[in-house]
């Protein structure tokens, strides 16, 4: 068979003072930093009468450090600027919204502002502000460009530039104070503000960790925005959450293609881990050494070994979560008698369209995702025993790393220590607060899952659509599913959903 050079590119998720007027509690202890919260109903803050837009009223706005234009930077020939502004701003913002005294850290906000009189679209990430996105304006949102918004993207507490000094993943300072409310209370501050000289109606959405964050808004601050819309959002119930990697080995893709086509997938993919794994003498140190290169940072506990096998079960992972191209893993597969086979298998584990790739591939630090998941988010609980065993099958004596024993709390101890992991206490109390949000929220709501993502199983329970509360399913995509990969009916009625709350 003629050599195919086909490699698939997708990004792993592996490895969501004063105008804080919400009345709720957290007690935290000095021994295991446990939050217990206690929400009621958000009091509404009274805008201040908007100012007209301009570089000194956003100086003169509560809590701004600075505020800095950015230059339009764009790598897309085609590209032109549409934002008669691009600015960084800073806010600062205190550790603790309900003990101002235990000090402050600075927040990065992007405003991208046109002169048209236009909605506001608020973009919650996460994570950190990506350096390049911000360059490139309204462009970094594909919805707020196509509907001619403003574009407001604030950095979540603790990631990025967004961080007190000092902050570590070694350290418990700090990580206390990075919980999903005191996120919401930074919101709200710089959404308050704000709408001091943006006064039109406001969008708020987020995907993923992002898509979290846009539903603890509606829950704590109601009022912040006009409708809220998340995307591909999951909230674990533990710390280790079951049925992730089943889904994956067992069901996932069964409704998109028909349950032998997803079946014939899900071989796939697995034989291709197979490969991998039988591969290792010659793989294992050079996807080491790249995992290094990406800015990776590992415990004792994740010897080349554990980082090589964690690799190979990601990549079931990425391939579900993004972009699904089975044709590329075919490809490879059909090139076993080909001497770069190693090579192929090598940059289709590692997601690399080019290897030039490798030297300037850079991640960003994931250390307070972490913390999130192991306090109040969740994660899924590692299982190798699907591999486990098609390697037994297999008969050729390769094995993996893994052994069955590891697999407790596996995520965690590869990026923290154990004394970190004993420091924290995993609270439910925001999980069982979301779901009392889908039943009782009067906010405008939409919520967006891809029937394809491997998050999908992991969501909050589907509740029945009521006039303020809908959720649509992309059926056939995965964690990339937004308004735009609906159908085209179900697109139509959730664009007329915003454009009613929105008053358009």
């Amino acid at each position: 068979m003629k050599k195919a050079r086909v490699f698939a590119s997708f990004l792993m998720a592996m490895l969501l003072l004063t105008s804080c007027t919400k009345t709720t509690t957290d007690e935290t202890t000095a021994t295991d930093y446990s939050v217990e919260s206690t929400t009621t109903e958000a009091v509404p803050v009274e805008t201040e009468k908007a100012s007209e837009f301009s570089i000194e009223a956003l100086k003169e706005l509560d809590g701004v450090v600075s505020v800095e234009e950015i230059e339009f930077k764009s790598e897309v020939p085609d590209m032109t600027k549409t934002d008669d502004h691009i600015i960084l701003m800073v806010f600062e913002q205190p550790l603790d919204w309900n003990d101002p005294s235990k000090g402050t850290f600075n927040q990065r906000v992007e405003v991208c502002y046109s002169e048209k009189n236009r909605n506001n679209s608020l973009k919650i990430g996460g994570y950190n502000l990506n350096n390049d996105a911000i360059a490139m304006g309204s462009y970094s949102d594909i919805y707020t460009m196509k509907n001619e918004m403003n574009l407001i993207s604030i950095e979540y507490r603790f990631f990025g530039e967004s961080a007190p000094e000092g902050l570590s993943i070694n350290d418990t300072a700090y990580w206390e104070y990075l919980t999903s409310y005191n996120a919401a209370c930074d919101f709200h501050h710089v959404i308050t503000e704000l709408k001091k000289v943006l006064p039109g109606t406001w969008l708020m959405s987020g995907g993923s960790k992002g898509g979290v964050a846009t539903m603890a808004q509606s829950m704590y601050f109601p009022e912040d925005a006009d409708i809220f819309m998340a995307m591909v959002a999951p909230v674990m119930e533990s710390p280790e959450t079951d049925g992730f990697i089943e889904n994956i080995y067992e069901t996932i893709g069964n409704d998109a293609y028909g349950e032998e086509e997803a079946a014939e997938y899900r071989q796939l993919v697995l034989d291709f881990q197979i490969e991998a794994i039988k591969l290792r003498d010659q793989l294992q140190d050079r996807v080491y050494e790249q995992s290094l290169k990406e800015g990776n940072s590992f415990t004792e506990f994740a010897t080349p070994e554990i980082v090589y096998d964690n690799r190979v079960m990601s990549f079931a992972i990425g391939v579900w979560q993004y972009e699904q191209n089975f044709n590329s893993i075919e490809g490879v597969l059909e090139c076993k008698d080909e001497e770069d086979y190693p090579d192929l298998v090598y940059e289709l584990l590692i997601g690399i369209k080019d290897p030039e790739q490798e030297k300037t591939t850079e991640a960003p630090d994931l250390s307070p995702y972490w913390i999130q998941c192991i306090t109040e988010l969740g994660y899924f609980k590692a299982d190798f025993s699907y591999l486990r065993d098609a390697l037994e099958k297999d008969g050729s004596g390769a094995k993996l790393a893994v052994t069955e024993e590891m697999e407790d709390m596996f995520y965690y101890k590869m990026i923290l220590e154990p004394d970190m992991i004993d420091a924290f206490t995993f609270d439910s109390s925001f999980r069982n607060d979301l779901i009392d949000w889908t039943n009782n929220t009067s906010s405008n709501v939409i919520l967006i899952y891809g029937g394809t993502d491997v998050w999908y199983p992991l969501r909050l329970p589907d509740v029945e659509d009521r006039d303020n509360f809908h959720i649509f399913v992309a059926s056939s995509d995965p964690h990339t599913a937004s308004i735009y990969k609906l159908d085209i009916q179900d697109q139509k009625d959730a664009q007329a959903l915003i454009n009613e709350a929105m008053g358009n």
